[in-house]
């Protein structure tokens, strides 16, 4: 009995996990290492401008707390100017005012009594402010000065029976107009009295 001798072939077996130094994974550790560098980049970039905008707002407010303080120190100096020259020009108007009024009533009055001294104007000026602005039917009587009745040279107002009584108390050019509930005082005097009144209580 002979016996042949058997022979095995080598047996190769394919490998499954190379350590890596092929081409493909060299590429894969490049990409990877741009990848993590490109995201610390971008995060270092983000976090610069951050800061650069943080340091910037902060210098806007800064600048603008700047300017509000600015222009409320320029009000209150236009508020403080504005008091100090009303404080200045109003005593001065208001006695310039008072000066005019004085002056203008001093000038009626000289006017007046200038129109006045026409005693037949005066009287009929005297007539015509009595029954100016009233009811004819319910004046009584008109008093004037017994000279002004005289030129005039009435008893009674003409067109009516309203008697004219002369009053010795009255000037010339004065009048006064009774009713049954009082009179109207028609006096130039009384007239310039009340206007001057008026004007000063208007004035303050």
């Amino acid at each position: 009995m002979s016996y042949e001798p058997v022979t095995f072939e080598t047996v190769k077996f394919g490998v499954l996990n190379p350590l890596s130094d092929t081409s493909s994974d060299r590429l894969n550790s490049q990409a990877h290492g741009y990848a993590t560098g490109y995201a610390q980049g971008i995060r270092a970039a983000e976090a610069v401008a951050r800061t650069q905008r943080e340091v910037l707002a902060r210098a806007a407010a800064v600048g603008q707390s700047a300017r509000d303080e600015e222009h409320a120190a320029a009000i209150a100096a236009l508020h403080a100017a504005a008091a100090a020259l009303h404080a200045c020009t109003v005593p001065v108007l208001e006695q310039a005012s008072t000066v005019m009024v004085e002056s203008a009533l001093l000038l009626a009055e000289k006017i007046v009594g200038a129109e006045l001294s026409n005693h037949r104007f005066g009287a009929k000026a005297a007539l015509d402010r009595a029954m100016d602005g009233v009811d004819a039917p319910t004046v009584r009587q008109v008093r004037m000065n017994p000279k002004d009745l005289e030129l005039l040279g009435l008893e009674t107002l003409p067109g009516t029976d309203i008697a004219l009584i002369p009053d010795p108390s009255l000037i010339r050019g004065d009048a006064l107009t009774a009713f049954d509930e009082g009179f109207l005082d028609a006096r130039i005097a009384t007239a310039l009295e009340r206007a001057q009144i008026a004007l000063r209580r208007a004035g303050t």
